[in-house]
C-alpha cells in the first residue's frame, strides 16, 4: 500500500510541476496568431506568380515584368539566352532565359520593334492602342513585330508565351 501512495503522491507532484500559474503583474509571453517553430502548422504558401525583384528592375532597366510561370526569366544578354526583344526603351536589347517546352510571362515594354528566338517558338503579344496583335515567331529565328511589324504602330510587349 505505501508503494501506491509513494507512486500517486509522485504523480501529483509531476503534475503540478507542469502546470502553469498565472502571476498577476507578471508579464508573461501571451498568445499569438503566429505558429511556432515546429508546431506542425504549415505556412501559408500561396503563389501570386509576381515577379521577383519586379520594382527594382524597372528602375534600373525601363522593363516592368508583371507575372509568370518562372519559365521565362530576364538575364544579361552578354549570357545565354532564349529570347531577345529589341526596344527602342532605353536603346536596349532585352534578353530572356527559358527553362523548360512552355513558359509565360507578362510585362510591358513600349515601343519594342523585333523578337530573336533560339531553340523555342514564342508567341509575342502587342498592344497599340486598344487593339491586341499576337506575333508568333518560330524558333531560330526574327520576327518584327510593332512598328516594324504589319501595324507599323508603336506598340507595348505585353506578353511572352513559349509554345514548345
Amino acid at each position: 500500500m505505501a508503494g501506491v501512495c509513494g507512486g500517486l503522491a509522485l504523480c501529483a507532484g509531476v503534475a503540478t510541476l507542469t502546470t502553469a500559474h498565472a502571476v498577476p503583474g507578471d508579464p508573461s509571453p501571451t498568445a499569438s496568431a503566429t505558429p511556432a517553430p515546429g508546431d506542425g502548422t504549415m505556412p501559408s504558401a500561396v503563389e501570386d506568380f509576381a515577379y521577383p525583384g519586379a520594382a527594382k528592375i524597372f528602375q534600373e532597366k525601363q522593363i516592368l515584368l508583371k507575372q509568370g510561370d518562372g519559365h521565362i526569366m530576364l538575364t544579361d544578354c552578354k549570357s545565354t539566352y532564349a529570347i531577345m526583344v529589341e526596344s527602342r526603351t532605353a536603346q536596349k536589347q532585352f534578353c530572356f532565359s527559358v527553362s523548360g517546352k512552355q513558359g509565360d510571362l507578362t510585362l510591358e515594354l513600349p515601343d519594342a520593334y523585333g523578337i530573336w528566338t533560339q531553340d523555342h517558338p514564342v508567341e509575342a503579344k502587342v498592344k497599340s492602342g486598344d487593339k491586341e496583335t499576337v506575333v508568333e515567331a518560330a524558333k531560330n529565328d526574327y520576327k518584327p513585330i510593332g512598328e516594324a511589324g504589319a501595324s507599323g504602330k508603336p506598340s507595348v510587349l505585353v506578353e511572352l508565351r513559349v509554345t514548345g
